[in-house]
């Protein structure tokens, strides 16, 4: 039944109020019922032996007290204020009665009746709703069989009316727990509602919505501050999204307006072979231009979707400087870089770090680069340090230092400083370092002394 009502009730609510209705329902009726034939068979034992009890005293008085005739015991026994209602009794030495009660009613299966007895001394069953008590006692060598038989008239309208009374309160009960129960649940799912209507409220338009976290029961506030977390990082995944269709639609656009003026211009008027060659020059530049774009809005995509931690190998950060300087020197033959060692540096293992390898060289690429293309003189000093637990890498060049304003905003997608210049940029290298730097647990700070810029990198082991 229990299944039958959680398979067909969707409602949370009208499950609960149901399940603990129907569970109070068993347990009352199961108590109720417990009480009931707890005290029916008290009534019964305690009839027994008033029964029991009336047929000794009887057998006394008849046996033990000679001067007692039978007329006299009957007539005590018609008068006594203790007398049974429809009571017989019947006293039999051997199998001879002695002794019977004045009440003209039979006392049925009397062989069973003396075999109980004989075998148990006492004899307890009834017969038509009157309670039979058989006793078998020897006394100065004699057998004698005790049978007494009465009609628990008071006892049975007692138990009558306990019927009554616990079918009264039973359905009583039941009606009050089934108003109390939908009053409870209703005052209990009430957080549940709310949260419900708030979270149907909820759509792209408003994700800086936030449901409250207290005075709502441990659970609903648990749910709430989850569900904010996932609003959270939902409206962040979103907020990226939309810059980065917006960042991407306003960079791409340049280069690709570059590309179709220059293919459509080239395209109205004949050409020599040499300026057949310029042209194609300029288009390889721009795609190459259009390639770092898309590279570098990929790399930042991935490592912002991709933001968890990660089991990277050991490696060390001097060597991959080096290759990052080499690789640099490559592209700008005149710049001028030169790596410091300081700080505790005595143990070959002081310099090891978990890192990714190719991202953690495309960080470097980009910092060392940046600082020689706004470098004053072309000169780069990058200082690597060990001190304890962390490891520090400093890279500095002489030049012209950021804004307050713009300190905040260095590493943020296609933002480009004042102090750029003429140097060409889209404003994605900052960026994508901070994302790799966040994604290997370091962190990435700028500052501006004495004349130098510097980006310094801290790696906390």
């Amino acid at each position: 039944m229990f299944k039958f009502f959680f398979n067909t009730t969707k409602s949370l609510r009208v499950r609960f109020a149901l399940g603990f209705s129907l569970l109070v329902t068993v347990f009352l009726a199961v108590a109720l019922v417990f009480i009931y034939y707890s005290l029916a068979d008290f009534r019964k034992d305690e009839f027994y032996n008033r029964l029991r009890d009336r047929a000794m005293t009887t057998f006394k008085l008849l046996v033990e007290v000679e001067r007692i005739d039978r007329d006299l015991l009957q007539l005590i026994d018609k008068n006594t204020l203790n007398s049974l209602y429809d009571e017989k009794v019947l006293i039999f030495k051997d199998s001879t009665l002695i002794y019977s009660s004045i009440d003209d009613r039979k006392i049925e299966n009397l062989p069973e009746l003396f075999s109980g007895a004989k075998e148990n001394k006492e004899y307890r069953t009834s017969q038509n709703h009157a309670e039979v008590v058989a006793l078998h006692l020897e006394q100065g060598g004699i057998g004698y069989t005790i049978l007494a038989s009465a009609y628990d008239k008071y006892g049975r309208n007692e138990l009558t009316f306990l019927k009554l009374v616990v079918l009264t309160v039973y359905f009583a009960v039941l009606a009050i727990i089934w108003l109390c129960t939908y009053f409870f649940v209703k005052k209990i799912m009430h957080p549940l509602e709310k949260l419900k209507t708030n979270l149907a409220n909820v759509n792209y338009n408003n994700l800086d919505f936030r449901l409250r976290e207290t005075g709502q029961g441990e659970e609903v506030d648990s749910l709430s501050a989850t569900f904010n977390q996932m609003l959270y990082r939902l409206q962040e995944a979103f907020d990226f999204q939309k810059d980065f269709i917006h960042y991407a639609s306003h960079e791409l656009r340049t280069p690709l307006a570059a590309m179709v003026s220059i293919t459509e211009n080239s395209m109205k008027k004949p050409l020599s072979n040499e300026q057949m060659k310029n042209i194609l020059g300029v288009l390889y530049n721009q795609q190459k231009n259009l390639a770092n774009i898309t590279n570098s809005l990929i790399v930042l995509s991935d490592n912002k979707n991709n933001s968890h931690a990660l089991a990277y190998p050991k490696i060390r950060l001097d060597e991959l400087l080096f290759k990052s300087v080499e690789i640099i020197k490559n592209i700008h033959p005149e710049a001028e870089i030169e790596i410091n060692l300081e700080g505790e540096l005595l143990n070959e293992n002081a310099l090891l770090i978990n890192a990714n390898e190719p991202l953690m060289l495309v960080a470097f690429n980009n910092l060392v680069q940046n600082a020689h293309q706004y470098s004053k003189n072309g000169k780069v000093t990058i200082v690597v340090s060990s001190t304890g637990l962390n490891k520090e890498i400093r890279i500095l060049n002489p030049g012209n230092p950021f804004g307050q304003d713009e300190k905040e905003k260095i590493f943020t997608p296609f933002y480009r400083a004042s102090n750029t210049g003429i140097v060409k940029g889209h404003g994605l290298g900052l960026p994508l370092v901070k994302q790799i730097i966040q994604l290997h647990k370091a962190e990435i700070t700028y500052s501006y002394i004495n004349d130098f810029n510097e980006f310094k990198i801290t790696f906390s082991s």
